[in-house]
């Protein structure tokens, strides 16, 4: 069983709080929780996301795309948003992944929570729990952002 869990810097909140905003590519991964993993593949996370505190009712947006989606005939390529909160006082984000297909119904959406970290090498890390209420399926992500 793995969990995603990645390794916190106790400076963590102050270091976070230094930052305007943090934004550009985050790459990690997605587990199904113990149990679905014979039913629910790892999936890879590649985000262009931006936490943006004090941006208003939104305040963590992005998007990416799957490129090898076997979900839908003749459609390999699947595009998704990314939208929700930032709360820079507590680090804690919740973000909706939603598709852009018509071939997929609205109610198919991914919520995702958890914590802005900061890794000992310096690198912000978010790390939590992720659920699709609508397949019954769920388990932990971690992701870094990969900076130049």
């Amino acid at each position: 069983v793995q969990t995603c869990a990645l390794p916190i810097s106790a400076s963590a909140p102050s270091a976070a709080a230094a930052r305007q905003h943090y934004s550009g590519l985050w790459i990690g991964e997605s587990h199904p929780a113990a149990g679905s993993e014979h039913d629910v593949p790892v999936n890879p996370i590649k985000w262009s996301l931006s936490l943006c505190p004090g941006a208003g009712p939104v305040s963590a947006f992005g998007a990416g795309f799957f490129d090898d989606a076997g979900d839908i005939p003749g459609q390999p390529v699947l595009f998704f948003l990314l939208k929700g909160q930032f709360d820079p006082a507590t680090l804690a984000i919740k973000i909706t992944k939603t598709y852009e297909s018509r071939n997929i119904p609205e109610e198919l959406k991914v919520e995702y929570e958890g914590k802005l970290q900061i890794l000992p090498d310096g690198q912000p890390a978010l790390t939590g729990t992720w659920a699709n209420v609508m397949e019954g399926t769920g388990g932990h992500f971690a992701c870094r952002l990969e900076e130049p």
